[in-house]
């Protein structure tokens, strides 16, 4: 019989092949950085306690991974690597805790690895990485604090939630599912310090956030506010688009999943005794709670599919516990889907060699969600031709979107400080930061981009002239998926922005 040992070493030797398999990739790849890992980058260049819309845990991990391997795109993706290395071994040591049995400590981690939700967060450095590996860091240590009752696993379980709410707020979902679980099992415990201990710990992480807020106008807030429906929320409802709503967080969520999954997880919900099984039941309730609070947002308003992710983050672990003590028929389904789902994602990475076979029919590259990839790199190199093509001695370089502005300060010469202005759209991080109103009447050149099909009279009207305008085409797999102008123009003197209050 092999030792748990034995599933351990196999686990870990799995996990460091991923690695090493996701970092070659990006590195031979030829992607970008998403557009969110380069804002997430932008802001470890300006460390501060919080930032408009997530905490400050993401720039301090890019501040000291930049630090160590300089500002590359490897510093960056190392970061997303780590973090899920470190999830799925935690995960394979909470199963292992849980049903002492080190093969099924093995599929779960297995069928984890695969997973749709779980490779994302595994290859973009986003607040979703971290908030994977503190969010089932919190759960197992919880979980040990709730065995032995220690002072000490109570503080470690804390610990793990300051970070886990400091890298992404939704981690204070923890605490409800705390608080329901020792309801459901033995409500007593409520008026026992270990919970209270954890809890106190918790809530360090709000001091930050809170004292941030309250220099800055609560932007967090509102903005928090706006993406749940709560701040400028429609006073009429309309059940058809709801719905829509509810139907597409559900499929979204299945999909994450994999469809492959589906009829396993269905079967394990179906054969696990949840009442009076305190260790299913504790590894069904975070999922339980994410989603319900999730579905119920999704009555008003679309959810975006990562959101509730980082929930089903245990469902691994029941469904393995359950293919353990079933018929081989099923654990051969089980490895058939690991298989098909590990395949369509490298599919979906990898889809040049298809291309060829007919892909593009089936998955057009404007269609293609990694296109979001592409170009960026190519269009750093251009505007850096360009700044000595016309020797730009002071120049700055601005767009109408966040995403391009981040991946210019990333992928331009020197890193330089890019700018966002506003011309109607929802308030970001730029906003808090000085803007181009620095650059007025000092002869300051303005290196201008936007997808917009001409450039707005705005932006025109605030310079002397216009030195250059082209169109720089994004080429992916092939076909051209974006169209951007990129322009010059001459000694800025004022751009007149618009005022929103769009959090």
């Amino acid at each position: 019989m092999k030792t748990a040992s034995h599933y351990r070493k196999l686990t870990l030797s799995i996990l460091a092949l991923v690695a090493i398999f996701k970092l070659i990739y990006f590195y031979f790849s030829n992607h970008s950085i998403f557009t969110e890992e380069a804002q997430y980058w932008l802001w470890s260049k300006h460390l501060d306690w919080n930032y408009y819309s997530k905490p400050l845990m993401i720039a301090v991990y890019n501040f000291l991974s930049s630090s160590i391997f300089g500002d590359t795109e490897f510093a960056i993706k190392f970061n997303a690597v780590l973090f899920s290395s470190l999830t799925a071994w935690v995960v394979f040591e909470f199963a292992l805790a849980i049903y002492q049995k080190g093969k099924i400590a093995f599929w779960a981690c297995l069928m984890l690895l695969v997973m749709p939700f779980f490779h994302l967060g595994s290859i973009f450095h986003t607040t979703d990485s971290s908030l994977y590996f503190f969010w089932i860091l919190g759960i197992f240590w919880i979980w040990n604090a709730l065995q032995s009752d220690k002072a000490s696993w109570w503080i470690l379980a804390g610990i793990a939630t300051v970070f886990g709410i400091l890298s992404k707020n939704i981690m204070v979902l923890t605490l409800p599912t705390l608080a329901i679980y020792i309801l459901m099992t033995d409500p007593k415990r409520l008026f026992t310090k270990g919970p209270w201990i954890y809890v106190l710990v918790s809530l360090l992480s709000l001091i930050p956030i809170v004292i941030w807020n309250l220099q800055n106008d609560f932007v967090t807030f509102k903005h928090v506010g706006t993406l749940g429906g709560v701040e400028g929320a429609k006073s009429s409802f309309d059940i058809i688009q709801s719905l829509k709503y509810i139907g597409e967080f559900l499929g979204g969520q299945l999909g994450f999943l994999s469809p492959f999954f589906i009829p396993i997880l269905w079967v394990s919900l179906r054969k696990t005794t949840f009442k009076n099984n305190p260790r299913a039941l504790y590894l069904i309730l975070p999922t339980i709670v994410v989603w319900a609070l999730f579905f119920a947002m999704s009555i008003f308003k679309n959810v975006n599919v990562n959101w509730p992710a980082f929930g089903m983050l245990t469902l691994p672990i029941i469904m393995a516990h359950y293919l353990d003590s079933t018929t081989i028929k099923w654990q051969k389904y089980a490895l058939t889907s690991s298989i098909l789902t590990g395949s369509t994602l490298l599919i979906l990475f990898f889809p040049a060699p298809f291309d060829a076979v007919g892909f593009k029919k089936i998955l057009k590259p404007s269609k293609d969600p990694m296109n979001r990839l592409a170009g960026y790199s190519e269009m750093g190199h251009r505007i850096d031709f360009l700044k000595d093509s016309l020797q730009l001695e002071k120049s700055f370089i601005f767009s109408d979107s966040y995403h391009t502005s981040s991946e210019m300060a990333f992928y331009t010469q020197d890193n330089p400080q890019t700018y966002n202005i506003n011309l109607g759209r929802r308030k970001n991080q730029f906003d808090l930061w000085p803007g181009i109103g620095q650059f007025e009447g000092k002869g300051y050149a303005g290196i201008y981009i936007t997808r917009e099909p001409a450039i707005q009279e705005t932006v025109t009207s605030g310079f002397d002239q216009l030195l250059l305008e082209e169109k720089f085409h994004t080429i992916y797999r092939g076909d051209t998926v974006k169209t951007y102008i990129l322009a010059i123009f001459q000694n800025l003197n004022h751009i007149e922005e618009i005022e929103t209050n769009y959090y």
